[in-house]
């Protein structure tokens, strides 16, 4: 099959531009369906092999707005508006049909049988010696987990999909889907799970220092807009029920950073803080004035909101980040959430009232009536709310953060019996949750080493428990500074009871992931997984219900019914030719 690579790539390639770091997003996504390049006459230097994985982060970027819609729009935390298109209704009230758009699966096979091509060509180029073992096992580990993070979304999505890694000879084998035999979900992470912990290069980013791939283009650092592969995995084995190795995948990003000789990194890198550092830190819920909301740090370039608005090349947004994509004015792809988000453009989506009641249901632990965040995630006016997370400055498809993560090693170390530690990074962070010693005006005063020594989570230090987070005038564990979810925004803890509660624990996860990372694209997976996991359709159910009823929609009740049945919480592999 012929890959959607257009000349400028292939000019590019031969003139080996890509190695020195004077390529141009313009000129590698602009790709033109017109323009085919050969495949097997492209892939003859390592520069060839950069175009190719470039190219296919390019074209993987278009699926934003599939991914978006269909994990937040079939979820509670957005909805539709009055000029919202009939396909985009159909899927937020959960009765798309197989002419609806957005049920299409094709788009993710598109890239799939491209990242299936380009894997066949590295191996030809490392069996000709046409590119070295070093750097064939870090591309092929790159474009194999992305391939493998596509697939994850199929079967969220549509359950039993068809697993092809094999190149397709003509375009129109796309057309063919439903010929191929599927295979279940639990088969799928199966097999997932065992290509990914295969793969030859597994460190936390998908490319060290030096390597070609990373550079500056276009005013973005391109470090983070490869996958990570550890996030990956630990996402498969939470799917799969295997907590501890789930975990372990977590961790090893949780402390990706902890031997950096920059303690500025070390301290605040992944470890969800609120100290306030313009260049290394500074993604707190913010106040001028403690009880006075008015005086909300609201920022696309500071703050919680900063997450989202500040420029790649700040280490204050490296902090937060594992793998996000951004946009720029000059290029494509365009950002297609500005036309769907904007009140002044078509305006298709907005937060849900059941989100907006959920943040409101919050008490800052400042006084502070209310969830900050929900200001800080979109903006209110008499034209409408303009969810803004996808615009600041551009915008950005920020797919892995450490807020994410978190929650994340959370839900693994819960289920895996250490509710206390998941309650810990939930809510007030590590030694406020485990200090057991002497307090002086209100502050942990340890006056002995054991009690300096309750700061360290009870854990061995091979565990991907075991977390130091330490702190005195001589002694700084690398974990001292965590401040929980909750803690980061200004919220009061949820009851210590959870602390041993783990069904209860999880549902308390789960709701903090919808104020923290609403509208990111989550939210039906994350109920998708408790529904299973608990063998309760009703966790989802509800929350779909709810949604439902309070926007109005007379169909609530019969919507709920059907999402009672498991078989109705996948979108049908099928659609109209």
């Amino acid at each position: 099959m012929k890959i959607n690579f257009n000349k400028n790539i292939a000019a590019l390639c031969l003139l080996g531009v890509l190695s020195a770091g004077q390529w141009s997003c313009k000129k590698m996504l602009d790709v033109p369906a017109e323009d085919k390049l050969d495949s097997a006459n492209s892939f003859k230097t390592v520069s060839d092999a950069d175009a190719a994985v470039i190219g296919i982060y390019g074209q993987f970027q278009g699926l934003e707005k599939l991914y978006v819609l269909q994990n937040e729009l079939r979820g509670d935390l957005m909805d539709v508006t009055s000029r919202s298109t009939a396909d985009l209704q159909e899927l937020s009230s959960h009765t798309e049909t197989k002419n609806n758009p957005y049920v299409d699966p094709r788009p993710y096979y598109q890239v799939i049988v491209n990242c299936n091509d380009v894997l066949k060509n590295f191996d030809a180029m490392k069996a000709s010696l046409r590119m070295s073992v070093d750097d064939y096992n870090k591309r092929y580990s790159d474009i194999a987990s992305l391939r493998s993070w596509i697939y994850l979304q199929l079967g969220i999505q549509y359950g039993s999909v068809p697993y092809i890694t094999d190149s397709f000879k003509a375009v129109e084998d796309l057309n063919n889907l439903n010929t191929y035999p599927k295979i279940s979900f639990d088969q799928l992470l199966d097999r997932l799970i065992a290509l990914n912990e295969s793969l030859p290069y597994k460190e936390p980013y998908a490319y060290p220092a030096g390597s070609s791939l990373l550079v500056t283009i276009d005013g973005n650092y391109t470090q983070k807009l490869f996958m990570s592969k550890a996030f990956l995995l630990g996402d498969l084995y939470l799917w799969k029920g295997n907590y501890l190795k789930a975990a372990e995948n977590y961790a090893k990003l949780m402390n990706a950073e902890n031997t950096n000789t920059n303690d500025n990194v070390r301290f605040n890198f992944y470890k969800i803080n609120n100290f306030v550092d313009a260049v290394y830190s500074n993604l707190a819920v913010q106040f001028t004035r403690s009880q006075d909301d008015s005086s909300l740090l609201n920022s696309a370039d500071a703050g919680w909101r900063g997450i989202f608005g500040l420029p790649t090349t700040l280490s204050a947004w490296s902090s937060e980040w594992f793998w996000a994509m951004p946009y720029g004015s000059t290029f494509k792809p365009v950002n297609p959430m500005i036309d769907l988000c904007s009140p002044l453009k078509s305006y298709q989506i907005r937060p849900s009232q059941a989100v907006k009641d959920l943040w409101t249901s919050q008490r800052g632990n400042n006084g502070i009536p209310y969830d900050s965040r929900s200001k800080l995630s979109f903006t209110a006016s008499a034209m409408g709310d303009a969810i803004t997370k996808f615009t600041d400055n551009g915008g950005k498809w920020g797919i892995y953060r450490a807020a994410l993560l978190h929650l994340r090693f959370s839900e693994a170390a819960n289920r895996d019996g250490q509710t206390k530690l998941g309650w810990a990074f939930l809510n007030i962070g590590l030694n406020r949750t485990y200090y057991v010693g002497t307090f002086v005006a209100g502050a942990m005063s340890p006056a002995t080493v054991a009690e300096l020594n309750t700061m360290i989570t009870p854990y061995p230090q091979s565990s991907p428990y075991y977390f130091d987070a330490r702190k005195n005038n001589d002694v700084s564990g690398t974990w001292y500074r965590s401040i929980g979810i909750r803690g980061r925004a200004v919220l009061n803890p949820i009851d210590v009871s959870f602390q041993t509660d783990m069904i209860g624990l999880e549902g308390k996860l789960i709701e903090e992931a919808a104020l923290e990372l609403a509208f990111e694209g989550n939210r039906w997976p994350d109920l998708l997984r408790i529904a299973r996991r608990q063998n309760n359709p009703a966790f989802l159910a509800d929350k779909i219900y709810q949604k439902l009823l309070k926007a109005g929609n007379p169909n609530a009740s019969a919507v709920r019914e059907k999402l009672m049945d498991p078989a109705n919480w996948y979108l049908p592999f099928d659609w109209a030719k």
